[in-house]
């Protein structure tokens, strides 16, 4: 007899023994997040008016939704990011190493310290990608199998430029009825756009957002506003990209919301390898928002 579900009746203790050993964790992990699930819907958090509060979701099981958690600083996730984050059956984060905590798991921890996360690795090679992706979907299969909520966390909005619309494509192609959603996140580059107070768009000019550093250069010279998001490149790329848009006022940003966080003219980038995520910036002419 488990000591975790001595006081459940015998149906519910078969189906609390089932539901444990499909998702390969304990009864007393699954009674604990139920308990914490409760006691979250019936208080208000800390310092929050209770007639403030978001209304109740109503997530489906199973289902799947893309959470995102923020550039990285636990102060720029949303609460309804929290809320789904504290719901869920199952959270998943990739990491580089399954041994090593990834920086959107870092923000789910400090964010929802008892979510139920399981850590993924994710090679980022492209020879890898594929294994990584299929280990990926075999993870979220796993989980819907036993009607579980799956929410995966990813840094920025799980919209722009991560695996989330990647995974729900092949999900959904074996599973067509399978409820899929997403909540979204503040990128990293909106979050160095407003600590610089600087307008990434206005009036009748664009926003050119794109990972080819040789657009971003020619969308500037056009007088677009222009980020190079998510740069995994050198110094060098980005003092060349600041060089042939022309552009002095083209910014680099670097570990945003982070310790060690750096934002710097995109001229003055550093020599060698840069930090992954960094982002380049090439506000709206005449870009620059009142400071207060």
């Amino acid at each position: 007899m488990h000591k975790s579900s001595i006081y459940l009746p015998d149906d519910l203790k078969q189906k609390l023994s089932q539901r444990a050993s499909a998702a390969g964790r304990s009864e007393a992990d699954l009674i604990r997040q139920a308990i914490t699930l409760l006691l979250s819907r019936d208080q208000p958090a800390p310092g929050t008016p209770a007639d403030s509060d978001p209304a109740p979701l109503a997530l489906p099981r199973p289902g799947l939704i893309g959470v995102g958690v923020g550039p990285g600083d636990p102060s720029l996730i949303t609460r309804r990011a929290v809320a789904v984050l504290t719901e869920a059956d199952r959270v998943l984060t990739v990491s580089t190493d399954a041994r090593s905590i990834g920086r959107a798991e870092a923000v789910v921890r400090s964010a929802v310290p008892l979510a139920p996360i399981q850590r993924v690795a994710f090679d980022l090679d492209p020879r890898e990608r594929e294994r990584s992706m299929s280990d990926l979907v075999e993870a979220v299969s796993a989980a819907l199998d036993v009607s579980e909520l799956v929410a995966v966390a990813v840094l920025g909005d799980p919209a722009q430029w991560t695996l989330f619309p990647d995974l729900a494509q092949r999900l959904r192609s074996t599973r067509p009825a399978l409820p899929i959603a997403a909540v979204p996140g503040i990128t990293a580059y909106q979050a160095a756009a407003a600590g610089a107070a600087i307008a990434l768009g206005g009036g009748s000019g664009s926003l050119v957002v794109t990972a080819d550093p040789r657009r971003a250069a020619r969308a500037a010279r056009d007088g677009d506003a222009v980020v190079l998001h998510k740069t995994d490149t050198t110094g060098e790329v980005v003092r060349t990209l600041a060089e042939e848009s022309g552009r002095d006022d083209a910014l680099f940003a670097e570990l945003t919301g982070l310790p060690g966080e750096r934002l710097v003219p995109a001229r003055s980038a550093p020599d060698g390898p840069i930090a992954y995520l960094s982002t380049v910036i090439v506000p709206a002419p005449a870009g620059a928002m009142t400071r207060r």
